[in-house]
């Protein structure tokens, strides 16, 4: 671009260094790359960077360049000249619309982010590729919003955001992808989510008062939509969630041999090993019975050894693709002291250990502790109080017991990384959706813990919700502990 900034200055010798870097953003935007694409510059693409009369001074000295050495080429004496296809610039992604609009609608016209209006230092922190903090992602969505709707008066779709934040992200990518805090592990695939929910509640705050709110649609409909979504639940963040059973025998042997485990957990003294690797062979059939809808006393009672920790975390490694214990041991080696300081700071610490630390950030969220964590039940009627989703029954400081459908499932578990890791098993091993009132927390869990971060879904139950991809309080979360790290 050396070239077309020295035509510039030739042009306007007068101009200021601010008002030249602002120009040769604006001339990058529309896809300037060298002298003979300014040919096809106009004074109306380039005067919200310059007066009109020097937009007009640069434009025309621009077309008597390029007509002191044309860049045609004449197919035949008598033939009118024509512009080679290959001499005109390739026109840049970002401009291209999706599909031929039929109309000038905003929502069929290409949009081009303002990068020209953008403050200087944010500028610079996305030349130099990094990470763009919370205060000028929110100066960058405020100047796009008001931007576009100063261009396109009326409410964008959200598709047209999503277009908007895919633009963005598309050429910074390195600025914008989110990663999890105290680590660089991909947090989502890329940051085009948060920055739409962003760009969304901008033009929500814009239009509230303007625009009637409307009524979500109940029942009906929604009640058959639910159910494809919970289906979708059943699978979120599996690798091997539903195997085939192949042929009549193979069917027969594994039946054969859920029974013989079934056998050897009467005994009291199976054979670790053995049980193992049946446990292994059976994986199939555990899994058909599970998602035919088995409830968990008969689950129970068909695969006792399933809710044993070893063989449940040998079941959950294979659905999931990792070791869920491991894991959670060595994320929160490495996370748990930053988050405790950071909770610290925002007098929400709850103490030492996994199971405060779950606590306080159930606290941050405002969640209810009680779906997950039942402490000193000591009677046998407090089950009827419990939570259908699974829940931690703390017995003591080493004694914890599982409990899902109000029905203890595992009474000598003496870890909390252990109870934490096999109540977090329960929920995708029997297909159970996080529970509302603790969906953030779990999903913290899930993304910066464990490092499931699908492309899409949910396991969260939603009813009657605008649905986010990652919900725009635990991305505020995870940014916070971001730009915590960072200062520490």
């Amino acid at each position: 671009m050396e070239p077309v900034k020295e035509l510039v200055k030739k042009a306007i010798p007068s101009l200021s260094s601010d008002k030249m870097d602002a120009l040769m953003a604006r001339l990058v935007e529309l896809g300037v790359q060298c002298e003979d694409d300014m040919i096809l510059v106009e004074a109306p693409d380039i005067q919200d960077t310059l007066p009109l009369i020097q937009c007009r001074r640069l434009v025309k000295a621009f077309q008597g360049d390029s007509q002191a050495a044309p860049q045609f080429r004449s197919p035949g004496p008598t033939s009118t000249p024509l512009p080679q296809s290959d001499d005109l610039p390739p026109t840049p992604p970002e401009t291209l619309p999706a599909h031929t609009p039929s109309a000038h609608s905003p929502s069929c016209e290409p949009y081009s982010i303002p990068w020209h209006k953008m403050p200087s230092k944010l500028m610079d922190v996305l030349g130099e590729k990094k990470w763009v903090k919370s205060k000028e992602r929110l100066q960058m969505v405020r100047i796009v919003v008001d931007d576009y709707l100063h261009k396109h008066p009326g409410r964008p779709g959200r598709s047209k955001l999503m277009e908007i934040a895919k633009n963005i992200v598309g050429q910074y990518p390195l600025s914008f992808k989110q990663t999890e805090p105290f680590g660089n592990m991909p947090f989502a695939k890329d940051g085009c989510g948060p920055l739409f929910t962003q760009l969304e509640n901008r033009v929500e705050n814009i239009k509230r008062t303007s625009t009637p709110g409307k009524r979500r649609a109940e029942g009906g409909e929604g009640e058959v939509q639910r159910k494809k979504k919970s289906r979708n639940s059943d699978r979120y963040g599996c690798v091997e969630w539903d195997v085939a059973v192949e042929g009549t025998e193979s069917r027969a042997e594994l039946l054969s041999k859920r029974n013989e485990l079934k056998s050897a957990f009467k005994t009291h003294d199976p054979q670790e090993s053995s049980v193992r690797k049946l446990m292994a062979e059976t994986y199939p059939i555990q899994r058909e019975t599970i998602n035919d809808g088995t409830n968990v006393k008969v689950l129970k009672e068909e695969w006792p050894f399933l809710f044993e920790a070893a063989h449940l975390f040998d079941h959950a490694s294979r659905l999931l693709g990792f070791s869920v214990q491991n894991k959670l041991a060595q994320e929160l080696s490495k996370k748990e002291p930053g988050i405790n300081n950071f909770l610290d700071t925002k007098g929400m610490k709850m103490g030492e250990g996994p199971v405060q630390l779950i606590c306080g950030i159930v606290r941050y969220f405002k969640e209810n502790p009680d779906h997950l964590f039942c402490k000193n039940e000591d009677s046998a009627d407090a089950e009827l109080s419990l939570p259908c989703t699974p829940c931690i029954l703390i017995r003591g400081d080493h004694l914890f017991e599982i409990a899902v459908d109000q029905e203890v499932v595992n009474d000598h578990i003496t870890s909390p990384i252990v109870a934490l890791s096999y109540a977090f098993c329960l929920l995708y091993v029997c297909n159970i959706e996080y529970p509302k009132e603790m969906s953030l927390t779990l999903e913290f869990m899930q993304r910066v813990f464990f490092g499931i971060n699908p492309d899409r879904g949910s396991k969260a139950e939603m009813k009657g919700k605008k649905q986010h991809h990652i919900p725009p309080k635990l991305s505020k979360l995870v940014t916070e502990l971001k730009e915590f790290d960072w200062h520490m």
